[in-house]
């Protein structure tokens, strides 16, 4: 992995880390409708100029459907979960959360498909036992709403990986940046009842709009932009590894600018998910599954039935 890259990883993890801070400011605000449709909004100008000036149409006319459908498991519904659970739950709390998407994506996967290695299945055990250990011993008090904030992000985490799946079925040889656009373009359009039957009566300060402007332009535009980029120069495999950066960022941002405590139940259930993600990604030393290497006379025999 070269300096370039390693760069861009860690920017993206300070940005996705930061939304989570910036949804915290606005939520109480806005409100959860408003905030998700205002973000997706800014992210698809920002998406959409972007495209403009490389001239790549969107075919709006022929997949539609496909983007409405995705955007709304993708983007339009966990953004809007996630707002929801800005109300109860620490910046921090969400973020390690939202890094148990592997975890249903093994478990998505395991669903009708081959059983997954040793290392994903205990990445699953030991995710599982990080979030309890939130929930169980952290600093939140719990309470009707603080059960639904967890619920939400939960409910969000598997949206995006059925997300995922849905994305590499529908979208196997679409452009990676015409994708987000048109999802979120998509996603966009549901949510606007929602926003409008929610929007504030008043004016958002300038503190409030300013974290809704970095929120759509920088957390979900931008960010998008770079994470695909990444896709671009390093693969998928090495650009999923973000997931280990957002909620140490997430974390620092919300003791930084919201006073959040980090208390030894908060680094030990972070710790517990950040170690499930490397063990689902299988970069843990020793449980990675072994690569048999066939002998030279069956590589030719096979080589022949080519």
């Amino acid at each position: 992995m070269n300096f370039r890259i390693l760069v861009q990883l860690v920017v993206l993890g300070m940005i996705w880390g930061s939304s989570f801070l910036f949804q915290r400011i606005t939520v109480p605000a806005l409100g959860a409708g408003a905030t998700a449709s205002a973000r997706i909004l800014l992210a698809v100008l920002v998406l959409g100029i972007t495209l403009a000036v490389m001239r790549r149409p969107l075919h709006w006319r022929s997949r539609w459907r496909d983007y409405v459908g995705v955007g709304l498991i993708n983007s339009g519904i966990p953004f809007l979960l996630f707002a929801f659970a800005a109300y109860s739950l620490p910046a921090g709390y969400i973020a390690v959360l939202n890094a148990t998407v592997p975890l249903f994506t093994v478990l998505i996967g395991w669903i009708g498909g081959p059983r997954p290695s040793n290392s994903k299945l205990t990445g699953v055990v030991v995710g599982i036992l990080g979030v309890a250990t939130l929930a169980r011993f952290g600093t939140v008090t719990p309470s009707w709403m603080t059960v639904a904030g967890f619920a939400a992000v939960l409910v969000a985490s598997i949206l995006y990986a059925l997300g995922a799946r849905a994305v590499r079925v529908r979208f196997a040889d679409a452009d990676p940046l015409t994708v987000a656009c048109g999802t979120m373009s998509g996603a966009l359009l549901p949510l606007l009842p929602v926003a409008l039957y929610t929007m504030p009566g008043r004016v958002p300060s300038v503190g409030v709009s300013g974290a809704l402007l970095a929120l759509g332009v920088v957390c979900t535009g931008l960010a998008y932009a770079i994470f695909y980029q990444l896709i671009r120069e390093a693969g998928s495999e090495r650009a999923v590894t973000v997931t280990f950066l957002v909620p140490l960022f997430a974390l620092v941002w919300g003791a930084l600018f919201l006073g959040e405590a980090i208390t030894w139940a908060s680094a030990v259930g972070c710790g517990l998910v950040l170690f499930a993600v490397a063990l689902i990604f299988e970069r843990v030393p020793g449980l990675r599954p072994r690569v048999i290497v066939a002998p030279l006379p069956q590589l030719c025999a096979q080589g022949g039935r080519r």
